[in-house]
């Protein structure tokens, strides 16, 4: 069963500043996850669609630098 993954954010580990994820689906749980983890990521991918709202929370430079 493909459970929908409404929203998604992702952010730094405070102590190994490893990337995470905590992704809000449909029927309200939330499911955190290590973002770089491919086997981790692979259960939700399915229900990752263009309606799936993303917030990385990481730093980043501004979108005009990456130019």
């Amino acid at each position: 069963m493909v459970r929908g993954v409404m929203a998604i954010r992702i952010y730094f580990d405070g102590v190994s500043r490893m990337p995470m994820a905590d992704l809000k689906m449909a029927d309200g749980v939330v499911e955190h996850i290590c973002w770089v983890d491919v086997k981790q990521r692979k259960e939700f991918e399915a229900g990752i669609n263009g309606y799936t709202l993303v917030y990385d929370e990481r730093p980043k430079r501004k979108w005009e630098e990456w130019l």
